[in-house]
């Protein structure tokens, strides 16, 4: 009982430090995901019916004090059949990747900036896919944006070796980010000794401050500390932390758009904002507006919304709410607002596998464009596996 006690005003006094403390430049962040749902029903109807879903995202991120480079992927395919025998299998896809490349000048924020997308979709409603959508941009930015993902790495270490009393005290603020700072290098230890080798420098550099420190309660870590730094490292998913904020303002050119219309120029503005909350949870926000400089286009502007906010609840159960907001404004016929809330929980189930559950709700106000209106929100619920791919 005495332990626990100890233990327990411990962890509580652990950390003063906050995630927005951790300013690195230099570091890499990548996610990927691949997911996929099947609901089927056969027997008392005239044929079989069934309704699928898999989609798949990659997003990776590269800072240094002179450039970020952030490469987004994201696509989606969807079958489905009816239970009506006249009814045939529809179809429909849409895959959207995007680049944004910013090159800092003397100044510590100020950046130019070139990007891309490149979109193509199949909506269920059509009989064949809808042109390919292309457009470039560049333009002037401010502002940066932090992966402190190795500091909240860092700070589960230290909380599971004093669970398992292999440190006897927490480490102070400084010590905590050098030790962030040296999980955050994982790569160049790859670049340096090799893939099979790596892990042996790696970790001796994070026992050696752990020595140096004086919190932990020999000399060595000892197995059960190698097993539990290794378990955190490798095996355990820490949902990402983001801070700061990025404005781009710039002009942009449609090479081409899904309707076929031809090339148009656009004035944009994008804004990025991550903030952690706590040592737990993660708020994103990006937002894009584009307007169109020529009437020669079907839309006038479009904009797009979207944020999230990520909870641990614990070190295998994260809960995340989302909201998606798209509003397209065309000069001839009905503007387009559709809206996307998801709640849901992921439980960890081992290195790069989840079960998902997750509540989700769609509204599209508007008809142009080939959409399907749905005035009141339909809902939908999802229980499947999420495989983590990095």
């Amino acid at each position: 009982m005495k332990s626990f006690i100890l233990f327990f005003l411990s962890i509580t006094s652990l950390h003063t430090i906050e995630m927005t403390d951790y300013r690195t430049i230099y570091g890499q962040y990548d996610e990927a995901y691949v997911n996929g749902s099947l609901k089927a029903t056969t027997g008392n109807q005239e044929q079989s019916s069934y309704d699928t879903l898999l989609n798949a995202n990659t997003r990776t991120i590269y800072t240094t004090a002179v450039y970020s480079f952030d490469f987004n992927v994201k696509g989606d395919l969807g079958l489905s059949q009816g239970e009506d025998k006249n009814s045939s299998q529809k179809s429909s896809y849409h895959g959207f990747s995007s680049l944004r490349y910013d090159r800092y000048l003397d100044y510590d924020n100020l950046f130019i900036y070139g990007g891309g997308d490149v979109g193509y979709r199949k909506e269920q409603t059509s009989t064949q896919a809808d042109n390919i959508f292309s457009k470039v941009g560049l333009g002037i930015g401010y502002g940066r944006v932090y992966n402190a993902t190795p500091l909240a790495i860092a700070l589960r270490i230290v909380e599971e070796l004093q669970r398992y009393q292999v440190l006897k005290h927490e480490l102070s603020d400084v010590d905590l980010l050098k030790l962030a700072k040296i999980i955050g290098t994982k790569d160049n230890y790859i670049s340096k000794y090799g893939l099979e080798n790596y892990k042996k420098y790696w970790f001796l550099e994070m026992e050696k401050l752990f020595k140096e420190a004086k919190v932990s309660y020999q000399e060595h870590l000892g197995a059960v500390g190698i097993l539990k730094m290794e378990e955190v490292l490798e095996i355990e998913k820490v949902s990402g932390r983001l801070h700061g904020w990025k404005i781009r303002g710039g002009v942009g050119r449609v090479i081409s758009s899904y309707d076929g219309e031809g090339e148009s120029s656009t004035t944009d503005m994008e804004f990025s904002y991550g903030l952690p909350v706590g040592y737990e949870s993660q708020f994103i926000e990006n937002a894009l507006l584009s307007k169109n400089l020529y009437n020669n286009s079907p839309i006038d502007f479009s904009f797009e919304n979207s944020m999230s906010y990520t909870y641990e609840i614990t070190d295998i159960i994260d809960w995340e709410m989302k909201w998606n907001f798209y509003y397209n404004k065309y000069y001839k016929g009905d503007d387009i607002v559709k809206n996307r809330v998801t709640l849901g929980f992921r439980y960890y189930l081992a290195n790069s596998l989840t079960l998902d559950t997750t509540i989700s709700l769609n509204k599209i106000d508007g008809t142009n464009g080939n959409s399907i209106e749905t005035p009141e929100w339909d809902g939908d619920l999802f229980v499947g596996v999420h495989y983590r791919l990095k």
